[in-house]
């Protein structure tokens, strides 16, 4: 899809207003002379969006059938036309025409309403997925950076709707000693995770910092169990990163490394390596081909590679052989994913592995990017999922080569969820580690924090808890108390994106303040009276794309603008990989509680 320029306005909005209309014959000679049919509109609404609205069945006919248009197609907003259709229909009741076009939309796509998933599958920052079948049951791992606790695993009995079951570092002193004076954005990255007689291996790169006599080693760990807890770790000091493990038919197991695909023997409990790396295939397009994944399917090698940088124009290419050692034959429909259209709302789409069902299917996750402005990722990489085809001369496609879907059918009928059963801090995240003795998470939900006076742009500084922003639109709200006679210090809620860039929202003795960090200075400060009551304070956050709006008791208290800090692309500054948090605070050195009131 294209967005509508100056040039092309008056040609877009007279269809736009013809649609709306339901007007077809006006459609179709706008159609036939003037209007470029993939147009969108500023907020990424297509043609077929203002049909739904429009309520003509035969206009949205025309659209379909004779155009080409998607009613799965999402606007910026990941609304589609089928979403449109439905919430009509629901509204206008059986037989109406809202319901007639929402059928014609389910026989298009080859799905109801009702059986659809839409991506991404993980929302905020969930990168680098990697994902492996035991049975009827599916694990995933991504990415964690500095956040404890490390590499979280994610189970799956429908590859739609995940529950993180556990983690693979959730030992606090090891923790403290690796990732302790790490800066924001290294730590763990791209994990694999992989399943061979009876035991569950992860292994991830360990990046450090730049002044490191090695600043690429290779983390490994294993467990019987998906959820850990997972052994003492063996890191190897070999440079590279996205590590994976394959292990052959023949009982050997290797690790593989990028640049492009370089591979290494390695003892089947991954604690030895037997071999030094070894380049097997560099590429199809050859700029930053990393995250190699190898695959045995048919008799054949299938590697896959994640190339063209994390960026717009990522990409997954694959080539195959007959020898695991090569040499490796491109793929000649390469990329097999990738997003082309630059307006679309997934983009950045690559670094993906495949997994098969039980009834033979194949499916890719593979991470994505969603954007405001086509400019700020504020919440990170996100996991999407879509099915592999293979061809008729035996290659893997992901999604028609369509790119990224926007809602498909369900691979699975089950939505079971495995609950999350003794989570290390039910699934709140800190910096580097978390210190058991000043930081408690109850049962009921209830977050207590004794503070150690250091600031968030100090790397020591554990006084936090977070959990990923999962979209645009969100709002958080609790309710904090002093328990002891000191009041507030300097506590409240905070939206963290590292040590470099974050919000406070915070009580302070007699003042109630919201600053802004980037860098190495408070760039903005918002500061009124708080008087303190005999109860505990409301503060709430409410997130609208790059504004932010901070209420305390719900009075409003102030909104700030263009908040683009707390994003990958708010500083240019060491590896912002991460994304978007939100949590709690506090910076004095009394005890602080609270209690999550809402998150939506």
């Amino acid at each position: 899809m294209i967005t509508y320029t100056s040039a092309t306005r008056q040609n877009a909005e007279e269809a736009f207003e013809a649609a709306l209309a339901g007007d077809l014959k006006r459609v179709q000679k706008l159609a036939d002379y003037t209007f470029h049919m993939e147009t969108c509109d500023e907020e990424g609404n297509s043609l077929l969006h203002y049909a739904v609205r429009g309520g003509n069945l035969k206009l949205v006919r025309f659209l379909t059938e004779v155009c080409g248009l998607d009613p799965s197609w999402a606007n910026k907003a990941l609304v589609t036309p089928f979403d449109l259709a439905h919430r009509q229909a629901e509204a206008e009741g059986p037989g109406s025409n809202a319901a007639e076009i929402e059928a014609w939309m389910a026989l298009w796509c080859g799905f109801d309403y009702e059986s659809c998933y839409r991506n991404p599958i993980l929302r905020g920052m969930y990168p680098d997925p990697s994902i492996v079948r035991v049975g009827e049951d599916y694990y995933m791992v991504n990415s964690s950076f500095v956040f404890f606790p490390g590499i979280p695993v994610s189970h799956s009995r429908d590859l739609v709707h995940w529950e993180t079951i556990g983690y693979v570092m959730a030992d606090p002193c090891w923790a403290k000693e690796h990732l302790g004076p790490l800066e924001g954005g290294r730590g763990f990255w791209a994990p694999d995770i992989s399943y061979h007689n009876g035991w569950f291996t992860v292994c991830a790169t360990l990046r450090l910092n730049d002044d490191a006599d090695c600043i690429q080693t290779q983390f490994v760990s294993r467990s019987r169990r998906p959820e850990g807890p997972y052994g003492e770790p063996v890191i190897h000091r070999v440079a590279g990163i996205d590590p994976s493990i394959f292990h052959d038919e023949d009982g050997r197991s290797y690790m593989l490394l990028n640049r492009g695909a370089r591979i290494m023997e390695i003892s089947e409990d991954g604690k030895e390596c037997l071999s030094k790396p070894q380049l097997i295939w560099y590429g199809w397009d050859k700029h930053g081909p990393e995250g190699p994944h190898i695959l045995k399917k048919d008799g054949w090698y299938y590697c896959f590679l994640a190339e063209g940088g994390t960026g717009m124009g990522h990409k997954i290419t694959v080539a195959r052989s007959r020898q695991l050692m090569g040499p490796y034959e491109d793929c000649p429909y390469n990329p097999i994913m990738t997003q082309k259209d630059p307006a679309a709302a997934i983009q950045c789409c690559g670094h993906g592995k495949p997994v098969s069902t039980p009834d033979g299917r194949w499916y890719m996750v593979y991470l994505c990017s969603r954007y405001l402005e086509n400019k700020w990722g504020m919440l990170g990489r996100e996991t999407c999922l879509d099915e592999i085809n293979w061809t008729a001369d035996g290659w893997p496609v992901v999604n028609q080569r369509k790119g990224p879907s926007y809602m498909a059918k369900r691979p699975l009928g089950t939505s079971y969820v495995q609950k999350a059963s003794g989570l290390p801090y039910s699934g709140w995240l800190c910096p580097r580690t978390i210190d058991g003795s000043r930081i408690t998470v109850f049962e009921d939900g209830c977050l207590q924090i004794r503070g150690e006076a250091m600031d968030l742009n100090d790397r020591a500084c554990g006084s936090l808890l977070v959990k990923r922003q999962p979209d645009f639109n969100f709002t958080c709200e609790y309710e904090m108390w002093a328990p002891g006679k000191d009041g507030y210090q300097d506590a409240g809620l905070t939206l963290y994106y590292d040590e470099n860039t974050y919000i406070k929202f915070g009580i302070k003795g007699d003042c109630l303040f919201v600053e802004e960090y980037v860098d190495n200075a408070y760039i903005r400060r918002q500061e009124g009276k708080f008087v303190p009551g005999t109860g505990p304070v409301f503060l709430k956050i409410v997130t609208e794309g790059l504004n932010r709006t901070f209420y305390v008791n719900q009075e409003k208290f102030c909104t700030f603008e263009g908040v683009t800090s707390i994003c990958s692309e708010g500083l240019k500054k060491g590896k912002r990989f991460t994304g978007a948090m939100t949590g709690v605070y506090n910076n004095g050195t009394n005890l602080i509680c609270w209690r999550q009131h809402r998150s939506i």
